[in-house]
């Protein structure tokens, strides 16, 4: 039997009984300018509505990690409140059109479908305040257990940055939704890469090298700049890293994870010690994997230790507190806050069984 899983972690930070964060999807919130021209990259004007960069406000009890809908929220653009017409567009004087408040913004928080308030640019930012960095904020009230609760501003930074024609990103993108659902599917994995917000067609030049990202540790794969991910390939779940190089240096890295659902015995873990996945301060999570048949749910008994490879919040290889190595063998793992704060407050990890 062969199984690989994972886990992600996080960490909140103590002092409210609220705890909330700005997550930005579509197009990050970076725009970069050629000086001396109206050339903007990304263009966020001719982008597609949903590439637009769209900030959306996550908000959770601190005491039990529960998500929470807020009751009324004020966004704001470099401290100045928007206000919005009957289309949800913003109408402030210089920032007419600028921004669209959604009502009904479907996104996934915890692997869970929600529908959340969010706000979308959906025009230039860099002429609105000079060439400087910006701030997107919001601050309103959220219902806890019959009380209104106001919670403070929390902001996000727009950056905008004169482009310097070195900066690179790797998209991972498929057809297939990163899914196996027969034996005879094909994910085909392709490493898109962008410079200075435009996607490189002609990548003559660049040289690509996927890693499948196992319990046992990081494996070279291919080199192409598409990856064909067959059922054979991933046990349960594969995560995987495509590293893009140009001039001999990598410039950028790109990750993605493919489900096989056709596998009778699939892997999870069960987290202990903590609600969710969310360490707070003192605790300390138990993380257990265990294997189980898919068409009954029955739990499958595992003889011997599970493979784990632990990574930070940027990717890097990780040591957790009383390890040698950021790869080790054992039949559970504990991670303490202390172990989140080294992270950057925030982990993964990759784990496999192999009999």
């Amino acid at each position: 039997m062969n199984l690989e899983t994972g886990f992600a972690l996080i960490a909140l930070m103590d002092g409210t009984t609220i705890n909330g964060v700005l997550r930005v999807e579509g197009t990050p919130l970076v725009q970069r300018y050629n000086k001396g021209t109206t050339q903007y990259i990304p263009d966020f004007e001719t982008l597609a509505e949903n590439a637009k960069p769209t900030t959306v406000l996550i908000l959770r009890d601190i005491s039990d990690g529960r998500l929470l809908i807020p009751s009324s929220l004020v966004w704001a653009y470099n401290g100045v409140a928007l206000t919005f017409d009957a289309n949800g567009l913003s109408t402030n004087s210089g920032m007419v059109g600028v921004f669209k408040k959604v009502d009904n913004y479907s996104t996934t928080v915890g692997g869970v479908a929600v529908t959340l308030q969010a706000l979308r640019v959906m025009k230039n930012v860099v002429p609105l305040s000079g060439y400087d960095n910006d701030k997107i904020s919001v601050s309103g009230s959220v219902e806890v257990d019959g009380t209104q609760i106001a919670f403070n501003s929390l902001e996000k930074d727009v950056i905008i940055q004169e482009t310097t024609g070195n900066q690179y990103d790797v998209l991972i993108s498929n057809a297939q939704g990163s899914q196996i659902l027969t034996a005879a599917d094909v994910v085909a994995q392709k490493a898109r890469v962008y410079k200075d917000g435009i996607e490189v067609t002609d990548v003559t030049g660049y040289s690509f090298a996927w890693h499948k990202i196992l319990g046992a540790g990081d494996v070279a794969w291919g080199t192409s700049q598409i990856q064909n991910v067959t059922a054979d390939d991933v046990n349960n779940k594969l995560k995987m890293r495509c590293d893009v190089s140009y001039g001999g240096s990598i410039v950028a890295s790109g990750y993605d994870e493919v489900t096989d659902f056709t596998d009778p015995i699939k892997g999870d873990v069960k987290i202990t010690g903590i609600s969710g996945t969310c360490v707070r301060t003192g605790e300390t999570a138990l993380l257990t994997p265990y294997a189980f048949k898919q068409s009954t749910g029955e739990e499958v008994v595992v003889t011997g230790n599970w493979l784990w490879n632990i990574k930070d919040n940027a990717g890097n290889p990780f040591i957790l507190t009383g390890k040698d190595s950021a790869t080790f063998s054992a039949t559970s793992a504990s991670v303490s806050y202390a172990d989140m704060k080294r992270a950057k407050l925030g982990m993964s990890g990759s784990i496999g069984y192999s009999n």
